[in-house]
This record gives structure tokens, C-alpha cells and sequence, in this order.
């Protein structure tokens, strides 16, 4: 049994020193015993019961009333049963048989006065290596022991499996995730759930007795978010939803892998800008721009691709819009710059100056881990996942209106660029679509197809043609292609963020 969300988040440290005190545990045996006196048996231990007559208290009573119901012959367990449980004071008399686990289990709700991972001795009573690490652990220890402990008990047999947790707030909204059939706990005023899966149906179940049971066709469909019902089928509260975020964290490293490549690229085809502004060949600086210019787009990274290179993107290839004297004024630089000295003004030493001001912005940018820009945090992920739609979307908004053309007539390849990025970034992420959407990438591609054949056919003797010169037929077409496309790239950010409940889990 594994816990899928706990209402409260274990702070990292913490975790890494629960890690460090069960390793103790199996080297040493439990805290406590080492010593041989019988004194140290006294003080509070994981498993301990609590003393005969010990009631249930009153606030837990109140939210979960399977407890206030009386206990069965069958909601019984044995000392035995409960002795490796992480709480102390088990309160015996509280115990209660939920329902059917898979493969015949038995699950049973368990109430403690403490929540107690380890024994809570004084020095005398430990080892010395055990000292050393209760002295890491002595203030978690003794901030989970005042908590009211909820432990579940699943039993197989003569085996079973075992957690628990805060009994403030909800422990478990979903206490199974590992095959079917799923179930979970829920306080009073909640009469049914329904169970989300990555790759299945959803299921609405009813609750009896504060808690319910659901399962699938398949064990490979997990549950991993619940929505709470009240009495008259609204949800009630989104106790879980499901989030995809941390298997995309896979193809974020990967698209950084790729943006990496891209801008040792850049670097080379600028450096070579450089040398044809400064020698005065004017064609091969057009040239050489045009190649550099597609790289970087082909990064999916232009200036209104929301941005994740933050205002050095916006130095880089940003336009001249906003700015005060427009193409004139010192803050509009990068690309476009360049773009603007080389067509319009015909002007090679501006192109020279403004190719060096690209090239330390470039050098600036890449001086940075890439993982700064595109951090593998929940918000970082579900940022990168607008991204396919946001770089199309770009390019319908400036390069298919010709908003970011300063002279060169190279928007079409600009577009191409585009859908070469998009085409990068569906590949990556398409292991963690085809779950959920299995036709969507190939739909997308599909669309992407007719887009770039339809931008093949402006070609004149292989040359692409500038946006201006185009017929209207064929630039409706464009844009209905990259409309089409967009509708189908839209769904991404939510399919891959969360199933009910469109908020990425942090």
C-alpha cells in the first residue's frame, strides 16, 4: 500500500532523516532496547497501546463517525497486529474494518493518541550510535508525537502493510494508487467520490463508512485524483487531482538537451554574421542572419513565446514595438536589429556593432544553467507545456502578419522555424500525451504537414517568397492551417497538468 497524497507535506529534511532513522532501525533494532533495562520500557514506543478504557477523542469522533459507531467482533485486531505501527497509545477499542483491499486484504482504520515513527527514550536507554541520531531527530519526534495519529492497516493473511499519518486536516484522501481497486478515507459529509485515472474512465462511487472502493478494468490505470461529493452530487471539495507534471520532468531535461545544441549552433552561424559584416560582404551577412535567426526560433524561444528567457530574450530577438524611438532608439536590439541594418538601411558597420551586441547577449545567456530559465518546479513545467501552442501562436500573431519584419521578407521561414520547434517539443512530450490523448500528436503532425506544404508551395525556383508578395488564396490557406493546428495543440497544458482540477499539485 502506498499513500498518495498526505494532507500535510513532509518537509524534505525530514524525510531524508525518517530514511536515515528506518536504515538505523534494521542495523540496530529499535530505539530504546539496547540497553537491557527494564525502565526504558516505560517510555513512549512506536506500536505501544493505549491504556484500557482509552476513548477515541472527541474531534476525531466528530469527522469520521465510523468511529462512533460500536465495534464489531469483526472490527477487531490483536496487540500483534498493530505492535509495528509508527503511533503510540493505539487506542484498541477504535479499531474498525473499513472494507476489501485487493487480493482478499482486509483494511482496517486504526486511531492513536501519538504519532511516533521511533521509540522516545532518554540517552540511558540507547546506544551510542543511537544517540547520535536521536539527537537529529529528537525535536521531529517530539512535534509528531502531541498529533493525533489515523494509521491504516491492510491485512493478507498472515502479513500485511501498514501507514500513518496527522489526523488533523485529511490524512488520506487517496490511500491506494498501486493496481486496482483503489480506496480511501473520508470525513462525514461526503457520500460519494469520484476517481480520476491517467488512462482510464473516471468512476463515482458511493462512501459507507467514511470510506470507499473503486477499481478498474486494468491495473495499469492507477487512481490518482478524487473528487468529494455531498449527498446532492456536487463535488463537495478536489481532493486530489491528477498530476502529470512530475513524469514531465523526463522531457523537460530532454528539451533543454535540445535548446543546448541549438545555441552552440547560434553562437557559430553569429560568429560567421560577424566576419561577412566585417569584411563588407553584404550577402553573406543576409545569409548568415537568416540561418542564425532560424536556429533560434527553431528553439521555440522567440520573443512572445511567454517569455522564459525573461527580459534577455526580449534583447535577443525582441521588436522594436514599445520602444520609445521605435527602430532608433538604443534599447531595441538582437536580431531584428541586425535585421533592420542589413535590408533597410543597407548599413554594415551598424550591423557590425549591433552583431557584437548580439553576440554578449548570446554569451550572457548561455553563461547561465539552462535549468534557471526552465526550472523543473511545478510551475516550471506546466510554463513549458504552453509552449508548443504559444510558439505557433507566436508566429500567427507576428510573422504571419509581418508585425516582426524589418526588411528581410524571411517570415515564411521564420513560420517554418516555428513548426520545426513545435515538431521538437511534440516529439519529447509525446510519451506523456499518448495516455491521455492517444491521437493528438498525430493529429498535430498531420496539421503541421499541411502546413509546411502549403508554405513549400509559395517557393519560387526554391526561394521563398516574402508574406507581402503572396496571393491571397495561399495566405488564407497558411493561416487556416496554422488555425487548425493551434486548435488541436490548445488541449496540452491541461492534459498534462492535472485531471479534475485544472491547478497543477504543488
Amino acid at each position: 500500500m502506498r499513500a498518495s497524497k498526505r494532507a500535510a507535506s513532509v518537509a524534505a529534511g525530514a524525510l531524508a532523516l525518517a530514511v536515515v532513522l528506518v536504515a538505523a532501525l534494521v542495523v540496530f533494532g529499535p530505539l530504546g532496547t539496547s540497553s537491557g533495562d527494564p525502565s526504558c520500557s516505560s517510555y513512549p514506543a512506536p506500536g505501544k497501546l493505549a491504556a484500557g478504557g482509552t476513548k477515541v477523542p472527541a474531534a476525531l469522533a466528530a469527522t469520521y463517525s465510523v468511529l462512533t459507531q460500536p465495534q464489531r467482533a469483526a472490527d477487531k485486531l490483536t496487540p500483534g497486529q498493530v505492535a509495528s505501527l509508527g503511533a503510540s497509545g493505539v487506542i484498541m477499542s477504535g479499531t474498525r474494518l473499513l472494507g476489501e483491499a485487493a487480493s482478499g486484504g482486509r483494511i482496517y482504520l486504526v486511531p492513536a493518541e501519538h504519532l511516533l515513527a521511533t521509540s522516545l527514550a532518554p540517552p540511558r536507554c540507547l546506544s551510542s550510535v543511537q544517540r547520535v541520531i536521536q539527537q537529529e531527530s529528537l525535536a521531529l519526534l517530539r512535534s509528531e508525537y502531541r498529533q493525533v495519529a489515523l494509521c491504516i492497516v491492510v491485512l493478507y493473511g498472515k502479513t500485511g502493510t501498514h501507514d500513518c499519518a496527522p489526523a488533523a486536516g485529511t490524512p488520506y484522501p487517496l490511500l491506494s494508487e498501486i493496481g486496482t481497486p483503489g480506496f480511501g478515507l473520508v470525513p462525514n459529509g461526503v457520500s460519494a467520490v469520484t476517481v480520476t485515472y491517467q488512462i482510464a474512465p473516471p468512476q463515482t462511487v458511493a462512501v459507507r463508512r467514511n470510506f470507499f472502493v473503486t477499481g478498474t478494468a486494468s491495473r495499469t490505470a492507477p487512481p490518482c485524483g478524487v473528487q468529494w461529493l455531498d449527498p446532492t452530487g456536487n463535488v463537495k471539495k478536489i481532493a486530489v487531482g491528477c498530476s502529470f507534471l512530475t513524469e514531465d520532468k523526463h522531457e523537460l531535461g530532454e528539451y533543454r538537451a535540445y535548446a543546448a545544441r541549438k545555441l552552440s549552433e547560434i553562437q557559430g552561424q553569429v560568429a560567421a554574421m560577424a566576419a561577412a559584416t566585417a569584411s563588407g560582404d553584404l550577402a553573406k551577412a543576409k545569409s548568415a542572419w537568416l540561418s542564425a535567426h532560424v536556429t533560434w526560433l527553431e528553439i521555440g524561444q522567440d520573443d512572445g513565446a511567454y517569455g522564459a528567457f525573461g527580459p534577455l530574450g526580449g534583447e535577443i530577438d525582441g521588436l522594436a514595438a514599445g520602444h520609445p524611438l521605435g527602430t532608433s532608439d538604443p534599447g531595441f536590439t538582437g536580431f531584428h536589429r541586425v535585421e533592420f541594418d542589413l535590408w533597410t538601411k543597407h548599413d554594415l558597420s551598424g550591423a557590425a556593432a549591433d552583431t557584437a551586441t548580439l553576440r554578449r547577449l548570446l554569451t550572457q545567456l548561455t553563461k547561465v544553467p539552462l535549468s534557471t530559465y526552465l526550472p523543473a518546479t511545478p510551475t516550471g513545467i506546466a510554463n513549458w507545456l504552453v509552449r508548443p501552442h504559444e510558439v505557433l501562436e507566436d508566429a500567427l500573431r507576428d510573422s504571419l502578419t509581418a508585425d516582426d519584419d524589418y526588411g528581410s521578407g524571411t517570415d515564411l521561414a521564420s513560420t517554418t522555424a516555428d513548426v520545426a520547434a513545435v515538431r521538437a517539443l511534440l516529439g519529447e512530450l509525446k510519451p506523456a500525451i499518448d495516455p491521455v490523448a492517444p491521437h493528438l500528436v498525430g493529429n498535430a503532425g498531420a496539421e503541421l504537414d499541411g502546413l509546411t506544404s502549403a508554405i513549400d508551395a509559395t517557393r519560387a525556383d526554391g526561394a521563398s517568397n516574402s508574406l507581402q508578395d503572396l496571393p491571397a488564396r495561399q495566405r488564407e490557406q497558411i493561416d487556416a492551417d496554422v488555425g487548425a493546428a493551434l486548435e488541436t495543440l490548445a488541449p496540452i497544458p491541461d492534459l498534462l497538468t492535472s485531471t479534475g482540477s485544472n491547478s497543477p499539485n504543488t
